[in-house]
């Protein structure tokens, strides 16, 4: 059994990541990134920005959501504290924060004292949540302490994206992640307006809103998606998704494709686990490396800045285990994914976080908060 946020760095200095079938590889010289500490914090897992006041907030994976604010920026306050209501061992903890569109909700995905999911709603004003307003949205039974999952994001509709683990252990021993009556190792769209005695909404478009499976579930077959990003101008979803014991992806799907099987536990990356068949019509990744180049993918976000004139129109992710980052994208709309190491690393790298301006900052567990830049 393998974990997501555990293990020591050792940095490499190989430039071409291993690709999916029909991509190629290409090399790039010497650097023309670099990473500067902006802030440091309490093992962070991620930084949000509030829609409105464009103030960043980062989240620490031991409880606290603190506004970064000051000359250097350092976590000041506590926007939000919900320590002493989370499980916080291994994968567990804290896990993933996203504002509403409109500033007005907060909502946050953790694992609570019993290691079991929750989906939170509170209200906000000036700074910070409203003490007392807290909504649970979905809770989600955890049978193992692994595979949590724990992003959440908000798409442009304001619907809320939830990728959950296939529950832990190793090789998905309860076929979660293709079971279709299970919330875990799947891609969930809800609405978080409640419907009735319901705290939220089903989709009228997710896949199963009419039955056949559970109606929160988007797309299933998934390991542990613990970062995800849309591309809102290019409607696509992109999926850096945990493998087994030799190969980590990152895969792609339209957003216009509800219903999408990513193979997970019949297929590790391109490969068939213990034997499994492909699934009919099952995803394959656009990119794909070995456990020789790392150990657990951090997947990122779709580039939308102006001054990083290389990374436009691409994705980008790392490895947790050995610090490095990527990019992957297209040269042309009909060409392979093309996938090339950025050259700068950072050790135990936990998420990647699109500014207002659109540049990406990105943070490790060991404390600190980068932006990447050019040199």
């Amino acid at each position: 059994m393998r974990t997501h946020l555990i293990g020591t760095i050792s940095i490499v200095s190989s430039i071409v990541v291993t690709l999916a079938a029909g991509t190629q590889p290409v090399a790039q010289a010497a650097s023309a990134f670099k990473l500067t500490k902006v802030a440091s914090a309490s093992s962070p897992i991620a930084v949000i920005w509030h829609p409105q006041t464009k103030a960043p907030f980062v989240v620490e994976k031991t409880g606290k959501v603190r506004m970064l604010a000051g000359k250097p920026l350092t976590p000041v306050g506590t926007a939000l504290d919900v320590s002493k209501d989370i499980s916080d061992g291994g994968e567990q903890g804290l896990l993933g924060a996203a504002f509403a569109r409109d500033g007005s909700r907060l909502y946050v995905n953790l694992t609570n004292p019993d290691g079991d999911t929750e989906i939170r709603e509170y209200r906000w004003t000036g700074n910070a949540a409203v003490v007392g307003t807290q909504r649970l949205l979905l809770t989600i039974d955890q049978p193992y302490e692994n595979h949590n999952g724990g992003n959440v994001i908000v798409d442009a509709d304001g619907l809320l994206w939830i990728g959950t683990g296939d529950g832990g252990s190793g090789g998905d021993p309860e076929n979660r992640a293709q079971n279709l009556d299970s919330l875990l190792g799947k891609m969930l769209r809800i609405d978080p307006k409640p419907d009735g005695t319901h705290a939220y909404s089903i989709p009228p478009d997710n896949p199963f809103a009419d039955g056949g499976g559970r109606p929160e579930i988007w797309a299933y077959g998934l390991r542990n998606p613990w970062r995800y990003d849309i591309d809102s101008a290019g409607r696509r979803l992109f999926i850096g998704d945990v493998g087994q014991g030799k190969y980590e992806e990152v895969s792609v799907v339209s957003i216009d494709r509800p219903g999408a099987n990513f193979g997970w536990k019949l297929r590790e990356g391109l490969h068939a686990f213990e034997g499994g068949d492909k699934p009919n019509g099952a995803i394959d990744p656009i990119t794909e490396y070995a456990h020789k180049d790392g150990c657990s993918v951090t997947g990122g976000v779709f580039y939308t800045g102006t001054s990083l004139k290389g990374l436009a129109g691409r994705y980008l992710y790392g490895d947790y285990c050995k610090g490095w980052i990527a990019s992957v994208g297209k040269r042309t709309d009909n060409g392979p994914w093309q996938s090339r190491r950025l050259g700068v690393t950072l050790s135990n790298l936990s998420s990647f976080n699109t500014a207002p301006d659109g540049e990406v900052w990105v943070t490790s567990t060991s404390g600190t908060i980068s932006r990447l830049s050019g040199r």
